[in-house]
């Protein structure tokens, strides 16, 4: 296995970074995040100079959700190879989440304005804009792009529908959105948005059934419970 062989290739040479990163793909390509934390931190500032061991730890911590940890690996990583776009992207998420919005915007331009057919960057960058009720016209165009680059992706005509909504159009904004549920019917979020544009319609009834099902795949989500079986 990929695990065995690793360890072997540490075991000849713990100076060889690469068994450390070997090991540390094996494990995180089974969703074992915290054994890569295992195998990396040890070695971090030992191979602080090399790209793979900095940017898998701050992966690995960045999919535990532990963005403060994530942000010293990831930037390290920066540094190292300025333009990593993968980099960047997990930067800009993390950044959004935790609310530091001029780190966030400024990533998320970079991406865009260097390559414009990254239809993620173009579709995150959206979603970060209507979440704050920020530049929703901007938001609405560069969300178009994400559509035209990738026509059948569930999340960005989600995101392109819900700017609609925000916008007071609710009827183009429920046509995209049902286009997405028909694409992905597990995603909380969009089954939520769905509910909102129907409530905001009059649609009770049927804004209960999108948030009951929601609530289904969220079901520690009180605000989304609230929703689903009001008192």
């Amino acid at each position: 296995s990929a695990t065995v062989f690793a360890e072997k290739q540490i075991a000849l040479d713990p100076e060889d970074h690469r068994g450390y990163i070997n090991s540390a793909l094996a494990v995180m390509n089974k969703n074992q995040f915290q054994d890569g934390v295992a195998i990396l931190l040890p070695v971090a500032e030992t191979f602080d100079q090399e790209y793979p061991i900095q940017y898998l730890l701050g992966n690995a911590y960045y999919q535990q959700q532990k963005n403060e940890e994530a942000l010293v690996y990831l930037n390290r990583a920066l540094k190292i190879s300025p333009n990593s776009r993968n980099v960047i992207h997990i930067l800009a998420i993390i950044s959004d989440s935790m609310h530091m919005w001029t780190e966030s915007d400024s990533l998320y331009e970079s991406l865009i304005s260097s390559d414009s057919t990254d239809a993620q960057a173009f579709n995150n960058y959206a979603y970060s804009l209507v979440e704050r009720d920020e530049k929703l016209e901007f938001a609405l165009q560069i969300a178009m792009k994400a559509i035209n680059l990738v026509p059948g992706n569930a999340a960005y005509l989600d995101t392109y529908g819900w700017i609609l909504f925000k916008l007071g159009k609710v009827d183009e904004a429920m046509n995209y959105i049902q286009n997405s549920i028909e694409l992905e019917a597990s995603n909380a979020v969009v089954l939520e948005h769905l509910g909102d544009v129907l409530m905001s319609a009059n649609r009770k009834k049927d804004a209960l059934e999108y948030y009951r099902k929601a609530f289904e795949f969220d079901i520690n989500n009180n605000t989304l419970k609230n929703k689903a079986y009001p008192e």
